[in-house]
């Protein structure tokens, strides 16, 4: 059935590639790939948390948190600054949060001032605090102050 061929393969092997002076990329892990960092719900955190990832709280936690995505589960709690670049609220925020784009699910209840460029509330959400965009949209007239005399 099997057969060892002592003949020489008249096949050509693959040569290895020419050096063109081009550097080849290497394959990066993208960061929808990652999986996010979870603080669960029996647990209660004082102090920061910083990451360049995405951050899943269940928990409490009662300091600033600085993450590209930030998800606060339903039974989550924050109580401080938040600075992200997408934040879905289900539970509860109170504090200051800026980011890209902020969504508060019907769950959510938020006591904040916000900085955001785009914004999302469904109905049932509780908000109480101040919105401000961070860019001017397309279009808005400059503000212009007159010289007093």
């Amino acid at each position: 059935m099997f057969s060892k061929n002592n003949q020489p393969s008249t096949k050509s092997t693959p040569s290895m590639p020419k050096d063109t002076g081009k550097k080849l990329s290497t394959p990066t892990r993208s960061k929808t790939a990652i999986a996010p960092s979870i603080l669960s719900r029996d647990l209660v955190i004082t102090g920061e948390i910083s990451t360049d990832g995405d951050v899943q709280i269940e928990g409490r936690l009662e300091g600033n948190v600085k993450a590209t995505t930030l998800t606060v589960g339903e039974q989550g709690s924050i109580n401080g600054k938040i600075t992200a670049g997408k934040v879905l609220i289900r539970g509860k925020v109170t504090g200051k949060i800026t980011a890209n784009s902020i969504e508060m699910a019907e769950t959510a209840n938020v006591l904040a001032d916000l900085v955001q460029d785009h914004l999302i509330i469904a109905n049932g959400a509780f908000f109480d605090g101040k919105c401000t965009r961070k860019t001017k949209p397309p279009g808005a007239p400059a503000v212009v102050t007159k010289p007093k005399t």
